[in-house]
């Protein structure tokens, strides 16, 4: 497993690179206080080189947690899909925060998450700092579903 977390580690750092060499070329922005074309693809590409080196380390260290193999590998995936769709199914009607924080936990509980506080605390937190990150952050509208009118 080592082995394999540090090829795909290697090969992940050399797309980020060609990723942030690409968005380097991308045109300025051309509207004072907005975001430009390469905003976007410059998180991108931090994000895929950080956890691309975070990969990398764990090769090395060999901070592994049990991979599930076989059958009950594929189950878990394909349980992850659905949850997955049914997530992209109901988030434009109930909006962001009421269809994330329950898919939120759904993917924890599916995951191995069995203590409730921690589901509940996580999925909250986590939904809400996707929140703040995304409306505040980088003034991304969000779906308001249901709370239309409560949620700015």
């Amino acid at each position: 497993m080592r082995r394999r977390n540090i090829i795909a580690a290697l090969v992940l750092l050399a797309l980020g690179a060609g990723y942030g060499i690409l968005t380097s070329q991308l045109p300025t922005r051309s509207l004072p206080d907005t975001p430009g074309p390469p905003f976007f693809p410059w998180i991108n590409t931090i994000v895929l080189l950080a956890l691309s080196a975070t990969l990398f380390v764990q090769g090395f260290v060999g901070a592994n947690g049990p991979v599930p193999t076989g059958s009950e590998g594929r189950l878990r995936a394909t349980w992850a899909l659905g949850v997955f769709v049914v997530y992209l199914v109901i988030l434009p009607g109930l909006g962001f925060l009421l269809a994330t924080t329950p898919f939120f936990a759904a993917l924890m509980v599916l995951f191995g998450e069995r203590r409730v506080l921690r589901v509940a605390a996580g999925a909250i937190l986590g939904t809400a700092l996707l929140y703040l990150l995304f409306r505040h952050g980088f003034g991304v509208f969000l779906p308001t579903g249901l709370l239309k009118g409560i949620v700015p």
